[in-house]
């Protein structure tokens, strides 16, 4: 997995630190070579990098300089992967990056909710899913000590797709941290109370962080916070195994080659084809989690208008007969889960239902093209009948769209528009983000229906994928508010009726 797992503490005299660091490393050679241990399977270039790293102990004390250099490695045959952790990333770049990430994760960045959970970060200095906590010590300020684990990524839809892995497995490595911290807080109070010695040093008039005595003390080590002489090696297996279970629980399906290191830093093996990326469980099942083209296809009904025509031009042809509030109406209906009823001719009917479905995923989509007589919303949300069939007048939950003949039109007036759409609704005040964007690039007359049309997967691909994201969350019994994490997603209130819509079409379990 392209990821830097690391551990910040806010040092009450150097600020932010970051005083722990697990990578993942991973070589790709042929059959011959995958039959060979070896002690290292990164570059050997990192482990002789890593030999020259020293401790800039002028600006450190105990309570940031953690390891030193001391190095842990764990190796993972099978795989052939290493997981090396250490006080600071072996790399200059990613040390950079990840000092940046450390300081907004202890300082400035906000943390919705009481967990301290939040998303940051942005295609040059990188994605960061951050959980800050406090531990109990009895000698710092405020009787706690500020810390943080942030995964660090630059692939963003990735690091997202598994925040429900990491925050659930971070969770219980803060849970044992804290544990360890309260007892050893607990001892140290009943060995010599802290908090009566600073009121009683307060009231004499005396200044400055000490002890019970008056002697000023230094932050202390994670070691002597929690009482585990041992504690950095149990954070790194409790890493190595999140960063070895997660490559499991979802796979990324990228160009290799040979002694690649798997480094947040490496765009070429990030880069993804259309496709994008494939989940796969642990028993090798497809994951509920990711959406990818064949999604997105024209259902069977249309498989003989789909060779010849695009559904973005018979939408711009739609579009260019209705007023905008109109065009928005059936926009809007067709992606939130408004049941939309087409009338007219066969041909315009088939026309008119390929392109309004093909703006939602194929598991969204409950097609009748032909219908002799009129069929709710549970059998089908896209439904072609004849004029002559009656059916319910337009109301909130039926957006209909009459489509008039040319003959018919000849015999009314030549001023009646071949489209007419009725619909009792009212728009919302602010309309998905989606929407909007479909009809900035309609709009567009500079994009030919070649490119149109790709814009449109991709549209569509990210938003279903937030969708999934969102029910995948929900499915697991996360049933708080979840609009922090749908904020880092890049939605807002306004999406989610479409959230919700096309989370429908999706399995109720995805757990």
């Amino acid at each position: 997995m392209n990821a830097v797992i690391a551990m910040c503490t806010f040092c009450e005299i150097h600020g932010p630190r970051v005083i722990f660091t697990t990578q993942t490393y991973k070589s790709f050679t042929d059959e011959k070579e995958s039959m060979k241990k070896l002690k290292f399977y990164g570059p050997k270039q990192v482990m002789q990098r890593s030999l020259n790293v020293s401790d800039d102990s002028k600006n450190e004390c105990d309570g940031c300089r953690s390891l030193g250099n001391v190095k842990y490695l764990s190796n993972e045959h099978e795989s052939r992967t290493s997981f090396l952790s250490a006080r600071q990333p072996l790399t200059e770049d990613i040390q950079v990056l990840l000092g940046h990430a450390c300081i907004r994760s202890l300082s400035c960045e906000l943390h919705l909710g009481k967990d301290g959970i939040c998303y940051f970060g942005d295609e040059n200095r990188g994605h960061v899913l951050s959980h800050a906590f406090t531990l109990k010590d009895a000698q710092a300020r405020g009787i706690r000590r500020s810390c943080s684990f942030i995964v660090f990524m630059k692939d963003k839809q990735f690091l997202l797709n598994m925040w429900p892995f990491f925050i659930d497995n971070l969770k219980q490595i803060i849970r044992e941290l804290q544990d360890f911290a309260e007892r050893k807080y607990n001892s140290d109070e009943a060995e010599n109370p802290q908090r009566a010695a600073r009121l009683s040093s307060a009231s004499d008039g005396s200044t400055g962080n000490g002890n019970s005595n008056g002697k000023k003390t230094t932050p202390r080590s994670l070691c002597e916070i929690t009482n585990e002489k041992h504690i950095f090696i149990r954070i790194h297996m409790w890493l190595v195994w999140i960063l070895s279970a997660g490559a499991r629980h979802l796979v990324e399906i990228c160009p290799i080659s040979n002694d690649l290191v798997e480094s947040p830093l490496t765009y070429n093996y990030l880069a993804r084809d259309l496709q994008g990326i494939v989940g796969r469980t642990t028993e090798g099942s497809t994951s509920a989690f990711l959406l990818r083209n064949h999604d997105f296809k024209p259902s069977p009904e249309f498989t003989e208008i789909s060779k010849n025509k695009f559904a973005t031009l018979i939408l711009r042809n739609i579009k260019s007969y209705l007023t905008k509030e109109q065009f928005r109406q059936l926009l809007y209906s067709s992606l939130t889960g408004i049941q939309i009823l087409v009338r007219g001719p066969e041909d315009k009917i088939i026309e008119a239902l390929y392109a309004l479905s093909s703006l939602v995923p194929r598991a969204c989509r409950r097609i009748k093209l032909q219908g002799t007589e009129y069929k709710d919303i549970n059998d089908c949300n896209f439904l072609g009948i004849e004029s002559s069939v009656a059916v319910p007048v337009s109301c909130t939950n039926i957006c209909r769209l009459d489509i008039v003949s040319d003959k018919q039109r000849h015999e009314l007036s030549s001023d009646t528009k071949p489209y007419v759409v009725k619909w009792s609704g009212v728009l919302p005040n602010k309309l998905p983000t989606l929407l909007n964007k479909l009809e900035k690039y309609l709009d567009n007359d500079k994009l030919d229906e070649v490119v149109l049309n790709k814009q449109l997967l991709v549209l569509q691909q990210e938003w279903a994928n937030i969708a999934k994201i969102v029910h995948t969350m929900r499915g697991n019994g996360h049933r708080n508010d979840l609009t922090g994490l749908i904020v880092s997603l890049g939605a807002g209130l306004q999406d989610y009726s479409l959230l919700d819509s096309w989370s429908m079409g999706l399995p109720s379990n995805p757990a």
